[in-house]
């Protein structure tokens, strides 16, 4: 399941807690532990100040994650590596 979170956020874009929650058919809160868990494995980092605006122009389009009142994440070098079968 973790694995498939990291693959959602390698898509690219922005991801409401919400929606990646529904899409995974998990609850918001086993999304926030997962989302914990792989911080803590160092595949995801919180990004500073979170997203200020669309994905157009944004260098983290291409590894941006979950966003939401608790932050926003995105992919680590590790985390690339992992979705691209390395």
């Amino acid at each position: 399941m973790l694995t498939e979170l990291l693959r959602r956020v390698a898509q690219g874009g922005a991801h409401s807690t919400a929606a990646l929650a529904r899409e995974l058919g998990v609850s918001r809160a086993l999304l926030a532990h997962m989302i914990d868990d792989l911080v803590q494995m160092g595949y995801l980092r919180l990004v500073s100040g979170g997203c200020k605006g669309g994905c157009d122009g944004c260098p983290l389009a291409d590894g941006c994650a979950v966003g939401g009142p608790d932050g926003m994440w995105a992919l680590t070098d590790k985390g690339m590596r992992m979705t691209k079968g390395g």
